[in-house]
């Protein structure tokens, strides 16, 4: 039975097509126009903020300039009296009452002047509650500042209270005038007492006619009274309107906050950005963050920003004067202010939408109902026909066209009936062929795996043994270069063996998907001599010539698969050598210029490989299957070797390592294989010590008992005679039944078990040993032929604590004791002994670790010719040493020819090994 997504038709109902379009257009127009009205309504609100916002700054502008202008016209009028002699300046009575009469006209504060002799005569109106005063500093009131009472004719009453040390020549009124010998504004300053006022002085400098300095003209501006003009001007509550300096200290504000505060009864200024006022604050702050600093501000700014989540409009303008008074006057209002009324026309006018459309909804569904109620009584009968009630019988009256369309519908049902019948028989034939197919593909892909796994295991058991025991054969001194050559030529040929028993294998894995990276750091140039040392004696041997050829720009540290880039290689140069019967093979590295060096990336490169030789070529219509597995070429299938998998592994490599790899060949003149791989540069890395053969163990440890378990006795034997020789106690057992018993009664520290066996296999007596309290402490290390990955994770689960796959190599074993049990070697290593014997002296007595390059059993007859003083066979065991160790000979030689039999003796013997 389909499914209910299945059943439902892809196509838009009748019904949705007669009412979308409808509302659709509905909502279109009415909301463009309701979009338009609001668009359009925004901005005359933006032009209307603006526009009252500069109204508001000339009001605060004309405003400044009217009021501070009176200072100035006050100080030009008493100038030009003191000039015309109207006005003397060291008759303080009169100077005080003339004073106090234009205190009676001027809204300022304080108006006097200071002479350069310390003395002062003013009037002022800043004592709350006591009117018009007058102050007077002379040698009459004995150097005190007296503050005088007034009666209504400006006459002096009584001493209001006497300042003893008022020295008006230091306040910057006085000395700023001095300084810059013009009229000016004093800075902005405190008034302490009798409360903390705000105030500006304007000052005027007066001058004798020969230009000597007589004093300085003051008028006072109480700064308070900007703040209540700002107060009250009528605009919008939430508004504000400040002055700031380009300092950002406050000069005065509309809000109720003053421009100054009071810390331990003395006034201080207010910085704008330390505000009260939540508004003014961060308006402060945007301007100082849009403009970088408030003195940058040069000319008007119409700006707006987002604070409390309200759009607010702001207009900031410099004022400045003639007396280098520099201000910034600005002017800030929630878009709110304006908005208010357009928000409430837009909820009008969306509820007109809502209400439209869905007058529309209604009208569209009633009128697409009474269209579509015969169609959907026909679209009912279907469906259930296409659902498979085939007995569905369609009857639909009134209109002509849908009636000839159910007759029709009618007649299909029962035919289908009839088809659905017939193929539902061939379909339950054809369901049983797909089940027996499918089972015999299993079986088939079981004995793949199965026979792949016996294959691995039943091959690389005897491979170990013949690969073991050439190793072993050529430690031998003894044997002449021929011989040597036999084994080599032996070893190489098991070494073919498994590298085509590998192909099938990685072939296995790379089909099952189981071929993974395994990146890390490794030395490229190394890997290339490796490669050129691999390849350069069989070339030789074939009269052909092996280069290997890298741009100086390729780099020596890479990170990527090593195995898997050597396998390539290997697979590219090796066919090369083995199709070309003269002439040269090439393996070219250069680089491709695509560095990705950015900080956030790891630094990349692209490395192009290029192996070329001189052979027989590729004809063209085999390229194009020369990557498929098992697929040989013509010459490929004449030469009789190899499984035609080297090519594929190849090519799964490369696009595996995120490469490409091409051809280009031609019959008779040779072959070009060409790959690209991205790789990640790698910091420079220590160097791999050449591989040193093991010949001892160093002195001071255990004695460690091995136990060697596998069913194969060749394997037994090499094993045991290879750790026999290091100085290992190795014992044997065919089975687990024979390993469970020897590990009872000779508690081994470590055990090589192989995993399949008779009687009891390998992963039952790991279990029963690991399950024992004393097995935990013994070392058990799988050895086994299978090269699947599974086997190792079975393994593992087991019990076994590592895992060894044959066949092996010697340095493999040594490196799991020495992981695991922490074991100690003496290394064959001829340049150390060569170094020393260089600086022998006829008296130089050798070091036991010398003759460690040596076999025991050589060590041990040298210490039996010794102590017999049997020069002849001394001499024959020194024939033995390999000519690499030609100075240990000379050595031995020397001790010889002085009778040095002694020295021999204890080089020899058996505690010094």
């Amino acid at each position: 039975m389909p499914s209910s997504k299945a059943r439902e038709s892809g196509g838009v109902t009748l019904h949705r097509l007669l009412v979308v379009p409808f509302i659709l257009q509905i909502f279109t127009v009415v909301g463009l126009v309701g979009y338009f009205s609001l668009r359009n309504g925004q901005q005359a609100v933006n032009y209307l903020a603006y526009q009252l916002m500069d109204k508001v700054n000339r009001l605060v502008t004309q405003h400044l300039d009217s009021y501070l202008s009176t200072p100035q016209k006050i100080n030009q009028l008493n100038i030009d009296a003191i000039q015309l002699g109207i006005l003397d300046v060291y008759d303080f009575e009169k100077a005080g009452h003339y004073f106090w009469k234009q205190m009676q006209v001027y809204d300022v504060s304080y108006i006097g002047y200071a002479l350069a002799t310390g003395e002062l005569v003013a009037s002022g109106r800043y004592l709350d509650g006591k009117g018009v005063t007058i102050d007077e500093l002379s040698s009459r009131t004995q150097g005190k500042a007296y503050t005088y009472a007034t009666d209504a004719q400006g006459d002096r009453t009584r001493v209001l209270r006497i300042y003893d040390n008022y020295q008006p020549l230091i306040e910057s009124w006085y000395t700023s005038a001095v300084k810059a010998r013009k009229p000016l504004w004093s800075p902005v300053y405190t008034w302490n007492d009798p409360a903390g006022h705000l105030l500006i002085t304007a000052s005027h400098p007066i001058y004798d006619r020969a230009g000597r300095l007589i004093g300085v003209l003051g008028v006072d501006f109480l700064l308070t009274k900007i703040s209540h003009f700002l107060r009250s001007l009528d605009i919008h509550p939430s508004a504000k309107i400040f002055i700031i300096e380009q300092s950002g200290d406050l000069i005065a504000s509309s809000s109720a906050e003053k421009p100054l505060t009071l810390h331990q009864g003395k006034a201080q200024r207010l910085q704008v950005l330390q505000s009260q006022d939540p508004l003014i604050q961060a308006t402060a702050g945007y301007l100082n963050k849009e403009f970088s600093s408030l003195g940058a501000i040069s000319i008007s700014q119409e700006l707006s920003f987002q604070h409390n989540n309200e759009r607010h409009f702001i207009h900031v303008t410099p004022w400045k004067d003639n007396l280098g008074l520099d201000w910034l006057v600005v002017v800030v209002v929630p878009e709110s202010a304006f908005m208010a009324q357009i928000n409430e026309n837009t909820k009008i006018t969306i509820i007109f939408c809502l209400l439209a459309m869905l007058f529309a909804t209604l009208l569209g569904t009633l009128t697409s109902r009474w269209i579509t109620q015969p169609i959907r009584e026909l679209s009912a009968a279907s469906k259930a026909i296409a659902y498979g009630d085939l007995d569905q019988k369609v009857e639909v009256k009134g209109v002509r066209e849908l009636d000839v369309l159910s007759q029709s519908f009618n007649r299909m049902a029962s035919q289908l009936k009839e088809s659905f019948e017939q193929l539902e028989t061939r379909v339950e034939k054809r369901t049983a062929q797909l089940n027996e197919a499918k089972q015999a593909a299993e079986a088939a892909n079981r004995a793949k795996s199965e026979f792949l796994a016996n294959m691995s295991h039943e091959l690389r058991t005897p491979l170990n043994a013949v690969l073991g025991f050439t190793t072993l054969m050529n430690q031998d001194v003894s044997l002449t270069a021929e011989q040597r050559e036999n084994l080599k030529i032996i070893n190489r040929s098991g070494e073919h063996l498994l590298t085509l028993i590998n192909d099938v294998l990685d072939m296995a894995k790379i089909e099952a998907g189981r071929i993974t990276l395994n990146k890390k750091n490794f030395d490229l140039y190394s890997l290339l001599n490796t490669i050129e040392e691999m390849f350069s004696c069989k070339a030789q041997l074939k009269g052909l010539q092996l280069q290997i050829e890298r741009t100086a720009e390729v780099p020596q540290y890479i990170k990527s698969d090593e195995i898997k880039l050597r396998q390539i290689l290997i697979n590219l140069v090796g066919n090369a050598i083995k199709f070309t019967q003269e002439g040269c093979i090439f393996l070219r590295v250069t680089t491709i210029d695509n560095q990705d060096k950015t900080p956030k990336n790891t630094p990349k490169i692209t490395l192009h490989f290029e192996v070329e030789d001189t052979g027989i070529g590729i004809a063209a219509h085999e390229i194009d299957m020369l990557f498929k597995p098992f697929v040989q070429t013509e010459t490929g299938r004449k030469s009789e070797q190899g499984t035609g998998l080297g090519l594929a592994i190849t090519h799964k490599f490369v696009q595996l390592m995120e490469g490409t790899i091409t051809l280009s060949s031609e019959l008779g003149k040779g072959t070009i294989f060409q790959f690209d791989i991205p790789v990640e540069l790698a910091e420079a890395t220590s160097q791999e010590t050449e591989t040193q053969r093991v010949v001892g163990l160093e002195p001071g440890q255990p004695k460690y008992r091995i136990l060697v378990v596998d069913d194969h006795l060749a394997m037994r034997r090499i094993l045991k005679q290879t750790l026999t020789n290091v100085g290992f106690e190795v014992r044997e057992a065919e089975n687990g039944q024979e390993a469970i018993a020897l590990w009872n009664l000779w508690e081994p520290h470590f055990i090589l078990m192989d995993m399949r066996m008779p009687v009891v296999s390998g992963y039952e007596a790991t279990q029963y040993i690991k399950s024992q309290p004393k097995g935990q402490s013994t070392i058990i290390v799988a050895f086994t032929a299978s090269a699947f990955e599974q086997e190792q994770a079975t393994v593992l689960a087991t019990g076994c604590d590592d895992f060894i796959r044959k066949p092996f190599r010697e340095e493999v074993i040594w490196e799991k004791l020495k992981q695991h049990l922490g074991v100690r070697y003496i290394y064959e290593n001829p340049h150390a002994i060569r170094e020393t014997l260089q600086g022998t002296t006829p008296g130089y007595a050798l070091n036991a670790d010398n003759l460690n390059v040596m076999p025991t059993e050589w060590i041990a007859q040298l210490h039996e010719a010794a102590a017999k003083l049997d020069a002849e066979t001394i001499a024959q065991l020194i024939t033995e040493i390999p000519t690499d160790y030609a100075f240990l000979a000379q050595a031995l030689q020397q001790k010889v020819n002085n009778f040095d039999f002694d020295q021999i003796i204890d080089l020899a013997q058996p505690s010094s090994l």
